[in-house]
């Protein structure tokens, strides 16, 4: 097909034009031709036109023109007529000659003349471009060869003539200068591949594109709603079935969460269940449930209808309490009060007459006292200006007020009511506890924290707190006990305490106290007192008493005890309601008369006034009745008879008391000194009263005396003070004899045996085993230690360096035999000849050495240790030891001299003794010069001199100092002594309190504190321990001191031995070197005198006690020694035991300081468990402030909540409503479709009925007429319309702005349809607008009605979250809160402003486009201009073109 454009003129060359001729044209293959052009001189004539006609704006365009002269076609208005572009579009041309110019030669109708003209075409040319509709800039070949479009704007065909697939969003349009025109997607939401173009939905939307297939269960021209039945998932890419519920559903359709809308009283997003409060699903719902507001949870079961009753209600209704319990209250949480009645009854009823009290506390002359928890009492505090009582805490033990005198007693009728008080603190660091307010009472005792039963947390401010006396575990009472328990302890409350600090160093404060009662009189009534219904043998009000004829079964349980009838064997006619007991006559006894007197016997129960009869016993006895035999028996004999008729002694007694065996003698008990058996049987005859079954090991007529072979008191008091066994060791006892002394217990013992049982041998004897006796040991007394020696061998214990059987002689190598011992020769290896030494310690010298040692080289020697031995020095030597050995033979003269004097036989006179004096002074003047002239030859010999001068008086005071502290020594042994006895003492005392150290150790019990505040042992255990620690520290101190000053006293006192022993043997030979000899002549003298005094008096002496010779005992001057070396065996003993008593000490202070370290770390242990417990106390407060504020804001946002779920149930109830009015508007909507496609039908009708007939023009404008009247019909119809949806819209108004900007849409369309009635497409159009909008409000209200029950189903959430409030987690909270305010947003947002924004949107975006078309009408007009001189430069024909037909 050759598309051919005749832009403005057609020309055809013809050599003699014809007279007429016209141009046909036509669109496509096979379609009719069309007029295009007349040319004519006859237009009237030939082709009925007028000639030169020309074609107005605005008329028909394509209508051929008749014309004599070339047609002339500018197009003025081509761009903007598509009726014009079109009559120049052709696929064909076809020119048709239709009359020959002859000139005139038709009149003479000459047919040779006729023939003769003929027509011919030189040329035939035809200008014209492809036809592309503005959506191509060039043509190209396709594969036949032909030229199509290359096509733009997402359009295709040959000419760009149809928009592309799913291009179809608007109608295929020509492209203009002004505007491309092009095609758009389809909008299908993703769900759609294919659409198509609606012109309705374009002319009500602004956009055709229609979708075909959408997936996903999703409808609509765009894809964008799910199917009927259908809701779209919360992803949003799909579409899920409904499947509500066709019973309780109102419609198979749900809402935009799949909830469907549910019948009156059906709940659950299918529709599928009752809600709470209704029951019996039908297909008018469900109906509410008939529950009574006291006994019911106002639910009922969903099938039945059966109420939920509360714990103590029972009926279909709930109207009824169950057998047992009384007054239905509404206020109660478990609907009925128990029956009391003192267990007794299980009926009764609300008591009249009897009205609410009050039992308060102003505390003005009241007696509140306070105590801590162990009840020990502490003071409270007065605020006349508050009105109120104080505590005030120094630690953290918890302090409570007591209730006075008029909260205490019978408060039975307080039971199920409350307690209230006001309470503050004056810090918010408080620790509760389980017991924060104690009821005590009936041996039973209850307590519950302060901030159970919803109360808050305390602070500064002043809170009331009330507790409900109830045993419902909804009031936590701790321990559980029944509501039996709990009213037997309100029937006899004996304390009521209020806790009232709560932390260390703290103040609470008390006031208003009141307690709930009833009490008989008129005033609000108190429904909570029963009136029981007591059963038989019953009465009172609670059935407290017993009737007459009654007595309690078990007396000591008062009114809780049952009643049962008085049964007193005919022997009384009443007894005692309270006790029980009968007024017994006829001599009996019991407490129902069952038993005859004592004094009397028989059968009481016989119930005869003779059933009673006189026992045949002595006075005060009673008897009984043997069953078998009916013999009468006594039972209760006077004291110390039995018998059958009390005539024997009983057992422990003798004597005859019927005198049965000679005179009357009354039954005593038996003496055997308490050295029986008291639970025996037999222990003495019951005639003679003698003692047959001592025990204790003695013996006699009354067991008071000890048996053979055992000793002591057997009157002691103490049984271990009386007869104990002899025990004598047969070794050393004479005979082996058993028997000892029975009063001092001593065996007889064999020569040198000792001790009381003849065991062991005398000190200084052994060998007991000869069975003959002791052999005296022999121990030498300088030799041994104390003269002890082994009980067996008899080796003696010897001094150091002392050996032999008896230590008799030193040992080898050693010298000196004294009682100290013998002392260790040491001679020098090198020096001596042997190691054993002389007597006097001197060891035997090699030659060259000298010295006690040996150990030094003798005097012109010397010592070389390349040599062995002592080597002489050079011969220069020997001058100077000759010159000291003269001076030494001058000293030694000098000495003889001296010596001489007191000993001389020759009697001196003064002038010769004046002469030898002067002789030695002049010896003495020489030898002065002598040893001044060798003083620088020898001068240390004169600093000897003076040093042995001076060392002379030294030791001199130094032996005095030696006697006294000697002296000092004996008192500083016995102070030694005592000291450690006392350091014995210390240490039993030290381990005593050791072990006790070690068990309360084993005994800390360290646990962590609960929840509570409970005190532990810890602290006081701790306290305890560190003063144990403290005094064991002092006392080991004290121990330490006495040790080490014993022990530096021993010390002292030993070093001063050895100091007085060497100083002894040091001034000894010092002494005889200078002045033995000089003080021993002065004391001859002197000596001799009083030796010689001495023996005069010692001579008297001898002669007075000559006499009284015979009379003394042998002087041991053995057991002297022995006592003396048993005092200085007592001495070392003294000192070992000090070392032993340091070293035990030293142990024992190494054994305390583990002990320590453990008492300090459990010290530790304790402080940080007890700060972990601390910690963790004020977590917990912390955490239950949290709790208490979370508790609050929750309490608060559940009210909020409550009157949002109001709100949002009515604005439900109207969204249903204005839901209603929408359907049966919608219900509407066909019948307007029908009339309108009625009304298009006839249209369409009558245009195919027009044609160029004027009859079939006038039955067109009947059939219009018609049409119009119809459209008029359709108008009033969509007018109706337009007034329900209007209602429709009005009423949804208040849900949302959106549904104002619907029916202000609405009214544009009602408007542009009264504009536009003549016009049946018009109307349809408006019709289908209309129900779209319908729909659209529909689904804005079911968007609605989706946003409510969205918000209803948080909200819902919201109660069953706070339903459970006693657990309150603060992250649900958080999400609660949450939750809250995006329901809230839900509600406060809507799709009006959703679509408001769009609506900007789109007005942005047309803005925007506006823009773009101007740029490219500019761009067009430019494009205009160029093809302009394009054109301008074009050649005017074109030639050797293809012909268009054939001949």
């Amino acid at each position: 097909i050759v598309y051919t454009n005749f832009k403005s003129f057609s020309r055809i060359l013809l050599y003699h034009r014809p007279e007429s001729f016209a141009i046909y044209k036509r669109s496509s293959e096979g379609a009719p031709w069309v007029p295009y052009q007349y040319y004519s001189g006859s237009c009237e004539k030939t082709y009925q036109k007028a000639s030169r006609g020309f074609i107005r704006t605005g008329e028909d365009e394509q209508q051929a023109l008749c014309t004599d002269d070339f047609s002339d076609i500018s197009a003025y208005n081509f761009d903007h007529s598509p009726v014009l572009q079109d009559w120049v579009t052709a696929t064909d041309i076809r020119v048709t000659l239709n009359r020959l110019n002859t000139f005139g030669d038709e009149v003479f109708n000459d047919p040779k003349v006729l023939k003769s003209y003929y027509y011919a075409i030189s040329d035939f040319a035809v200008g014209g471009r492809c036809k592309c509709n503005g959506h191509a800039s060039e043509c190209l070949k396709n594969g036949g060869g032909r030229l199509v479009c290359n096509c733009k704007h997402n359009t295709e065909g040959d000419d760009c003539n149809v928009c592309k697939p799913f291009f179809n969003d608007r109608p295929w349009r020509r492209a203009t200068a002004d505007n491309a025109n092009e095609c758009l997607a389809c909008n299908c939401n993703g769900k759609s591949s294919e659409c198509y173009f609606d012109a309705e939905l374009y002319r009500a939307t602004g956009h055709g594109g229609h979708c075909r297939n959408c997936a996903d269960n999703t409808d609509g021209p765009n894809c964008e709603r799910c199917l009927d039945y259908y809701y779209r998932d919360q992803s949003g890419s799909r579409c899920l079935p409904c499947s509500c519920n066709s019973v309780g559903s109102e419609s198979p359709q749900c809402d935009n969460r799949g909830v469907c809308a549910c019948k009156p009283g059906v709940t659950g997003e299918k529709c599928d269940r009752c809600q709470p409060g209704f029951h019996s699903l039908t297909e008018a719902g469900c109906r509410p449930c008939s529950c009574s507001p006291s006994g019911s949870t106002q639910e009922c079961d969903v099938n039945t209808g059966q109420c939920r009753c509360k714990d103590n209600v029972e009926g279909f209704s709930c109207d009824r309490c169950k057998l047992g319990y009384f007054n239905l209250d509404p206020n109660n949480p478990q609907g009925c009060t128990a029956c009391f009645c003192f267990q007794h009854s299980s009926v009764c009823d609300s008591a009249e007459g009897f009205s609410v009290h009050a039992v308060t506390s102003s505390f003005n002359d009241e007696q509140w006292t306070a105590q801590q928890r162990d009840g020990s009492s502490v003071s409270v505090q007065w605020s006349p200006s508050g009105q109120e009582i104080s505590l005030i805490s120094d630690d953290y033990f918890p302090m409570y007020f007591v209730a006075p005198e008029k909260f205490l007693g019978n408060h039975m009728l307080s039971y199920g009511q409350n307690l209230t008080l006001n309470f503050r603190v004056d810090r918010r660091d408080t620790r509760l506890s389980a017991e924060d307010l104690v009821l005590e009472g009936a041996d039973l005792r209850v307590a519950v924290p302060l901030i159970a039963q919803g109360n808050a947390y305390p602070n500064e401010n002043m809170q009331t707190y009330v507790f409900r006396l109830h045993d419902s575990t909804d009031y936590p009472w701790r321990p559980s006990i029944s509501h039996s328990d709990f009213q037997k302890l309100l029937h006899n409350l004996t304390a009521i305490k209020i806790r009232g600090t709560y932390s260390e160093r703290s103040a609470g404060y008390l006031d208003d106290v009141s307690l709930v009662t009833a009490r008989r009189g008129p005033g609000v009534p108190a429904r909570w007192v029963e009136q029981c219904t007591c059963p038989q043998g019953y009465q009172g009000q609670h059935c407290e008493q017993c009737t007459l004829g009654y007595r309690r079964a078990q007396p000591k349980l008062g009114a809780f005890s049952s009643c049962e009838p008085c049964n007193c064997n005919a022997h009384s006619d009443a007894c005692n309601a309270d006790t029980g007991a009968c007024d017994c006559q006829h001599n009996t006894a019991g407490l129902s008369c069952e038993r005859c007197k004592d004094g009397f016997y028989g059968d009481a129960t016989q119930g005869t006034s003779a059933d009673c009869k006189p026992c045949p016993c002595p006075a005060g006895a009673t008897c009984a009745v043997v069953p078998k035999t009916r013999e009468v028996v006594c039972t209760n004999c006077p004291a110390g008879t039995t018998g059958k008729r009390c005539e024997l002694c009983d057992d422990g007694f003798f004597g005859d008391p019927l005198g049965q065996s000679g005179p009357v003698r009354a039954c005593r008990a038996c003496k055997c000194s308490d050295n029986i058996d008291p639970n025996a049987v037999g222990n003495c005859n019951r005639e003679t009263g003698e003692c047959l079954k001592c025990i204790y090991n003695t013996d006699g007529f009354f067991c008071d005396r000890c048996k053979e072979g055992f000793y002591g008191n057997a009157l002691a008091a103490n049984s271990a003070d009386k007869c104990k066994p002899c025990s004598c060791s047969p070794l050393g006892t004479v005979g082996r004899q058993t028997g000892c002394s029975q009063v001092t217990g001593q065996c007889q013992c064999l020569p040198n045996v000792a001790e009381r049982d003849c065991s062991i041998c005398q000190p200084g004897f052994f060998n007991l085993q000869s069975g003959n006796g002791c052999e005296r040991c022999n121990c030498n007394p300088i030799g041994s230690t104390n003269g002890q020696c082994d009980i067996t061998s008899g080796q003696c214990e010897c001094q150091p360096g002392v050996t032999g059987l008896h230590c008799e002689r030193c040992e080898g190598n050693f010298f000196g035999f004294s009682s100290s011992g013998c002392k260790p020769c040491d001679c020098d290896p090198e020096g001596s000849q042997s190691g054993q030494c002389k007597e006097d310690g001197r060891c035997e010298c090699r030659p060259g050495f000298v010295g006690a040692r040996c150990d030094m080289c003798e005097e012109n020697y010397f010592y070389n240790r390349s040599a062995p031995g002592c080597q002489q020095c050079p011969s220069c030597y020997s001058l100077v030891r000759d010159k000291v050995n003269q001076q030494r033979q001058k000293l030694h003269d000098l000495q003889t001299l001296i010596d001489n004097l007191g000993s001389g036989q020759e009697t001196v006179s003064d002038k010769a003794f004046e002469d030898r004096l002067k002789e030695a002074e002049r010896a003495i003047m020489e030898l002065l010069e002598e040893a001044q002239t060798s003083k620088d030859v020898d001068r240390g010999l004169l600093d000897r001199l003076n040093g042995i001068n001076s060392t002379l008086t030294t030791q001199w005071n130094r032996l005095q100092s030696i006697r006294n502290t000697v002296d000092d020594t004996g008192t500083q042994a016995d102070r030694a002594r005592s000291r450690v006895r006392d350091a014995e003492s210390l240490i039993d005392r030290a381990r005593q309190e050791l072990d006790k150290a070690k068990d309360a150790v084993g005994k800390v019990d360290i646990k962590p504190p609960g929840g509570g505040t409970e005190p532990n042992n810890m602290t006081l255990l701790a306290e305890e321990a560190r003063n144990l620690a403290d005094k064991h520290k002092m006392d080991a101190d004290q121990i330490e001191k006495i040790a080490k000053d014993a022990n530096d006293t021993s010390t002292k006192a030993y070093n001063l031995l050895l100091k007085t022993l060497d100083g002894e043997g040091k001034t000894s030979q010092e002494i005889e070197e200078l002045n033995k000899k000089c003080e021993l002549a002065k004391n001859l003298e002197k000596q001799a005198n009083k030796v010689k005094a001495e023996a005069e008096d010692a001579g008297d002496k001898a002669l007075k006690l000559f006499a009284n010779l015979t009379s003394l005992p042998v002087f041991d001057t053995k057991a002297l020694e022995d006592e003396a070396s048993k005092i200085k065996k007592e001495a070392s003993d003294l000192d070992k035991l000090i070392d032993k008593t340091e070293k035990e000490y030293n142990d024992l202070r190494d054994d305390l300081k583990p002990k320590e370290l453990e008492v300090r770390k459990l010290l530790e242990k304790g402080k940080s468990e007890q700060q972990t417990a601390d910690q963790l106390l004020a977590r917990a407060d912390a955490a239950k402030a949290l709790a208490e504020e979370a508790a609050k804001k929750g309490r608060s946002t559940f009210k909020e909540a409550e009157n949002i779920l109001d709100d949002l149930r009515d604005f439900d109830k109207r969204v249903n409503d204005n839901k209603t009015a929408a359907e049966e508007a919608m219900k509407k909507i066909p019948i307007i479709n029908a009339t309108i496609m009625a009304a298009n039908e006839k249209t369409r009708q009558a245009e195919a009925a027009l044609g160029n007939a004027a009859a079939d023009a006038r039955e067109a404008k009947n059939k219009a007429e018609e049409a119009e009247r119809i459209a008029s019909n359709v108008q009033k119809g969509s007018a109706k319309t337009k007034e329900d949806a209007e209602k429709a819209f009005k009423d949804t108004n208040k849900l949302d702005d959106e549904i104002d900007n619907m029916i202000e849409q609405l009214s544009a369309a009602e408007q542009q349809l009264a504009k536009k009635k003549a016009e049946a497409d018009n109307d349809m159009m408006m019709a289908g607008m209309a129900s779209d909008n319908a729909k659209e409000a529909e689904d804005n209200a079911r968007k609605a009605k989706s946003t409510v029950k969205t918000v209803l189903k948080i909200i819902t959430n919201l109660m069953d979250q706070l339903g459970n409030i006693d657990k309150v987690d603060l992250s649900k909270l958080n999400q609660i809160d949450e939750s809250l305010k995006k329901a809230k947003g839900k509600m406060a947002d809507s799709d009006l402003d959703k679509k408001l924004a769009e609506l900007n949107d789109v007005a942005k975006t047309q803005e925007d486009m506006i823009n773009d078309y101007d740029r490219q009408i500019r761009e067009i007009r430019a494009d205009i201009t160029n093809l302009n001189d394009i054109k301008n430069t074009l050649p005017e024909g074109c030639f050797n073109t293809p012909s268009l037909e054939k001949p």
